[in-house]
């Protein structure tokens, strides 16, 4: 969860991770539209922040850039690793443990809501709207970007989604699956540290007011009917039964060729 914003002379609030307060002193289960466009969110204080704000050919937005590159770059090499130590795919049909099948069942929504990026997408995508106005602050902060910056931020929690799925059907022992699991959290959160250490002043003193331009971005609040409104919902359960329907068919392939011998 980000940190709360407060503007006491609008009476805005904004989260920086998840769904934003409302406005109003007595919050309402249902907050009204107009307390809703209120609301705001923040880009995201990360890598992606920056090649959504800063001018394209800037350092700001050369080193967020590199960084999701290499961070993609690691992820392919894991994954390409995984394909050859479990023998073309076979490992992924091979008999296990019914533990091991049970932990595997439980893990996998513990697995998509540990994707920070993911769920940010699932979430934004649910609840704001791009606002051109958003140029007057921020003169790079153009569309066509803030669709970059999402995909490349989608592509970067399904490729993370991927090898931890990967590496729960692979894993041969429970405590090898929550050793994978903490091991991949660093590589998770390359990109995270890449942005804390441009802000504390690491990279020079151009970049650090470029960290704290993104900080300062917000966008506003869609006010769409229920179903748009429940879209991130809908997203992460979409996402969920998709990973649940591999894991059936695996798992109920692990049975028949158990039976056949």
């Amino acid at each position: 969860m980000g940190v709360i914003d407060h503007d006491p002379e609008k009476g805005e609030k904004s989260f920086g991770y998840g769904r934003p307060a409302t406005t109003s002193v007595a919050r309402s289960e249902s907050p009204s539209d107009d307390d809703k466009e209120l609301e705001t969110y923040h880009v995201g204080e990360d890598v992606y922040g920056l090649i959504f704000v800063c001018p394209v050919f800037s350092q700001a937005f050369f080193f967020a850039f590199l960084v999701v590159m290499v961070k993609f770059s690691l992820f392919l090499f894991l994954l390409v690793d995984l394909y050859r130590q479990s023998q073309g795919g076979e490992a992924f049909f091979a008999p296990k443990d019914t533990l091991i099948r049970a932990t595997e069942f439980l893990l996998l929504p513990i697995a998509i809501a540990l994707q920070e990026d993911l769920i940010y997408v699932y979430i934004r995508v649910a609840n704001i709207i791009y606002d051109p106005k958003l140029m007057n602050e921020s003169p790079s902060a153009t569309k066509c970007k803030f669709v970059m910056s999402f995909v490349l931020r989608l592509m970067d929690g399904l490729f993370s989604l991927t090898i931890n799925f990967v590496l729960i059907m692979t894993t041969e022992t429970v405590l090898g699956i929550f050793l994978n699991f903490a091991a991949l959290h660093f590589l998770q959160g390359i990109d995270d540290v890449a942005f804390q250490m441009a802000h504390e002043g690491f990279l020079g003193d151009r970049m650090e007011y470029r960290c704290q331009e993104v900080q300062q971005t917000k966008m506003k609040r869609r006010v769409g009917d229920a179903f748009t409104n429940a879209l991130d919902s809908v997203l992460f359960l979409l996402t969920y039964f998709c990973m649940l329907g591999v894991w059936t068919y695996v798992y109920l392939f692990e049975e028949q060729l158990q039976s056949e011998l």
